[in-house]
């Protein structure tokens, strides 16, 4: 019986020592288990990521599949790293080790992010082969996961900083200094589309009356270009020359000669009723005599608008400012400097004589009347033409005053550059067209435009500008003015 109990612990004391024996010999053989530290590195990651210097761990982990025989110097270097493991090696290697082989596709979520912070840091240049070993399984989940989760996590912290501190934020302000609106009517500024939501067609509907009445009457050009030259120079351009009554502008002898006021009311009277109390009647003058100009051959120049009309219209304004017959180059000169125009300006809108007629009496002085005849007294007139003017303006040994003789003689149609020519020739009708040619630097601009009309028209653009632009009342000045002739009650 004794000898049973000892044959029988001899015999579990053999058991247990295969066993021991047996699990020693399954614990050191670290060849088979480099799968199961794959799927350890939940656990081991803990530990691993806190010690990335010894990354070498990360190659020894992709080796197994190709070198495991090849690596066993790398193990014992890594065993003491992983010596505080063994205590758990015995609890999971019984089971895990062997699932662990069969859960190669599904561990690969959770190794990818492990494995691939130490790749880059060391093993990239000793383990830029085998690095790709481990990713054929995690080639798949890998690229949802790793390259957003991983990488981004260190190289998003920094990222951050620079994406708020980059300038694109600052740059919207930019536009605000841009000043666009500079230009806007409500600032009372001329502008070219003043009326563009207010009164689109106001240019078209102007331009339609004026065709209209310079057919039936070949006068009406140079008569609304000679209104918008009296009503600009006083009081400014705000159709104060318009308006009717008792001492008003209309009422100065300068002015008794003045025509095409019925074209600027049938202009406004339309654009009454398209757009009721929006354009000005100064407006409307300076696009009437624009499209007189046209009409006859001359250039298509744009114009600034926005005019409003003014309340004030005295007779005394006018002589102090208008251009008298007789005066010299020197006096049209101090009065043009007076409104801010040039020698230049004053040649070029001198020009707008190319079109319209005169009266005899408007050049009378130029003659001489004695014993019922008539005789130059400018020697530098050509005596052709001073003898045409006779025949033209002598009535029973006067000069009568109610007929008109063209202002450019063979062209008074046509807006040209013959004006310039003829006061060459010595065939200038009034006294202020003669004298131009007797300043030299009048003269010098005469010859020029004589030889260009293309030079004439280019300097018309900016010169009939300028004089449009003389005293406009913008804003809260003036009124926008119900009938042309009177102001609003």
């Amino acid at each position: 019986m004794s000898r049973r109990l000892s044959g029988g612990a001899v015999c579990s004391m053999l058991v247990l020592s295969a066993l021991v024996a047996l699990a020693g010999s399954q614990s050191p053989s670290p060849r088979p288990s480099p799968a199961p530290r794959l799927s350890r590195p939940p656990t081991a990651p803990v530990v691993k990521p806190s010690s990335p210097p010894p990354a070498v761990p990360a190659p020894r982990l992709s080796r197994p599949p190709t070198a495991p025989a090849a690596k066993p110097s790398s193990p014992p270097s890594v065993a003491p790293a992983r010596k505080p493991s063994p205590s758990p090696r015995p609890a999971p290697t019984p089971s895990p080790p062997r699932a662990a082989p069969t859960r190669r596709p599904s561990p690969p979520p959770a190794a990818s992010p492990t494995p691939k912070p130490p790749y880059p840091p060391k093993p990239s240049p000793p383990t830029a082969a085998p690095a790709p070993r481990p990713s054929p399984p995690l080639a798949s989940p890998a690229p949802p996961a790793a390259p957003p989760a991983p990488k981004p996590s260190p190289s998003l912290a920094p990222k951050p900083s620079p994406s708020p501190a980059s300038p694109p934020p600052p740059a919207p302000p930019q536009p605000p200094p841009s000043s666009s609106p500079s230009t806007s009517s409500s600032l009372g500024q001329l502008s070219p589309s003043y009326y563009a939501l207010s009164c689109l067609g106001v240019e078209l509907a102007v331009r339609d009356v004026v065709r209209s009445a310079s057919t039936l009457d070949p006068t009406i050009p140079g008569k609304l270009l000679r209104l918008v030259f009296h009503d600009c120079f006083v009081e400014g351009c705000d159709a104060s020359v318009l308006i009717q009554g008792d001492g008003t502008e209309r009422t100065d002898p300068a002015n008794l000669s003045l025509g095409g006021f019925n074209v600027i009311d049938a202009a406004k009277r339309l654009l009454e009723v398209v757009c009721p109390a929006t354009v000005s009647c100064s407006d409307i003058v300076v696009l009437a005599a624009r499209d007189a100009v046209e009409f006859t051959g001359g250039p298509a120049v744009p114009v600034a608008l926005g005019r409003r009309d003014g309340l004030v219209s005295l007779a005394s304004n006018v002589r102090k400012n208008i251009i008298d017959t007789g005066f010299s180059v020197d006096d049209m000169a101090a009065s043009f400097a007076a409104k801010g125009l040039t020698l230049d300006d004053l040649v070029t809108l001198s020009g707008g004589h190319t079109i319209g007629s005169a009266h005899c009496n408007t050049f009378g002085e130029r003659f001489r009347v004695a014993n019922g005849s008539m005789t130059p007294l400018d020697g530098s007139m050509n005596t052709d033409y001073a003898n045409e003017l006779i025949r033209a303006c002598s009535v029973n040994g006067t000069v009568s005053a109610g007929t008109a003789v063209d202002c450019d003689s063979g062209s008074a149609s046509v807006f040209d550059n013959r004006y310039f020519g003829n006061l060459l020739d010595g065939r200038g009708l009034l006294r202020t067209d003669a004298v131009l040619v007797q300043n030299a630097t009048t003269r010098a601009k005469v010859a020029e435009f004589a030889q260009s009309q293309d030079s004439f028209f280019a300097s018309w653009a900016d010169s009939y500008a300028r004089l449009t632009s003389l005293g406009v009342k913008t804003g809260n000045d003036g009124e926008i003015r119900r009938i042309c002739s009177s102001v609003n009650g």
